[in-house]
């Protein structure tokens, strides 16, 4: 017999990303085999997820976040009522995308002000939901700038708003890029001064500035660099806002090993560098969090 030459290309597969047990020939989930969950759930097909290991997951990312550095869901990931409760209970807030999450969001008891409403494309119930919920509204352009400053003659209190910055640089090696060049996402950073100050001649509550380069990085030197020039764009841009800049969203961009050859993020480097960035921040900038 003959054995076929081995693939030169082949890659080593990535760790395991399954935290769930296997015990006799059956997956368990929260402690549960399977087999179980789908007699409760009487032949229906269903999702299972475990609680406690998402709480795992958030304690361990948190350990190694600099102090103060708050942490937040984007319900994205997964608008389930039940997982956004659970998530909003281990979080510091949530990031929502449509006027059908912001009701989730709502509903778990998130205080407004810590929800984000972001994203391209927002319709006019999206605006007019957020407006009067008081969330956050994260402006992706200037005419959605105009249309929230429309919406504010109506409104009981000032719309709150911050800026999603499109950056002059990209998150390098990211699975999605979300800036340098023409992006869907926020407003050119050349463009934001502009914006800022027409901000500043409307009934609006500026809080703070979105600016997020890339995500499903597996580089620590990329996210690195991504962090250091994102803090360096927001205090270029912070001395152009109307009133002191309350917070600066850097989003994620934290990758996970999905693909052969893939191996976990090393946190350390990012994250002692981003601690480093963090008191530059507050140093320049005392009202942010």
């Amino acid at each position: 017999m003959t054995q076929a030459p081995a693939d030169k290309r082949a890659k080593p597969a990535h760790p395991p990303q399954t935290r769930f047990p296997v015990v006799d020939n059956t997956l368990q989930v929260g402690g549960e085999p399977v087999t179980a969950l789908a007699e409760r759930a009487d032949g229906r097909a269903f999702y299972a997820y475990d609680g406690a290991l998402m709480r795992e997951r958030v304690a361990a990312l948190r350990a190694v976040l600099p102090a103060g550095v708050e942490l937040h869901y984007a319900m994205k990931a997964n608008p389930m009522p039940a997982v956004v409760n659970h998530m909003a209970s281990l979080t510091d807030g949530l990031d929502v995308a449509s006027a059908r999450e912001l009701a989730i969001a709502l509903a778990s008891g998130t205080d407004p002000l810590d929800i984000s409403f972001a994203g391209p494309g927002k319709s006019d119930e999206d605006l007019a939901a957020a407006v009067a919920a008081g969330v956050i509204i994260i402006l992706e352009s200037p005419t959605e700038l105009e249309r929230v400053a429309a919406l504010a003659a109506h409104a009981a209190v000032d719309p709150r708003v911050a800026v999603r910055v499109n950056p002059d640089f990209e998150l390098k090696a990211s699975g999605m890029k979300m800036g340098g060049g023409p992006k869907p996402f926020g407003i050119d950073a050349e463009q934001v001064p502009d914006v800022l100050a027409r901000i500043g001649d409307l009934p609006l509550e500026f809080r703070g500035l979105h600016i997020f380069s890339g995500s499903q990085n597996l580089r620590p030197e990329a996210l690195v660099e991504a962090h250091d020039r994102t803090v360096e764009l927001a205090l270029r841009l912070a001395a152009a806002a109307p009133v002191p800049v309350r917070w600066v969203n850097i989003g994620g961009g934290l990758g996970v090993p999905y693909f052969p050859g893939e191996q976990p993020l090393d946190l350390g480097p990012v994250m002692a560098n981003l601690a480093r960035r963090v008191e530059e921040l507050r140093a320049a900038l005392p009202s942010a969090a």
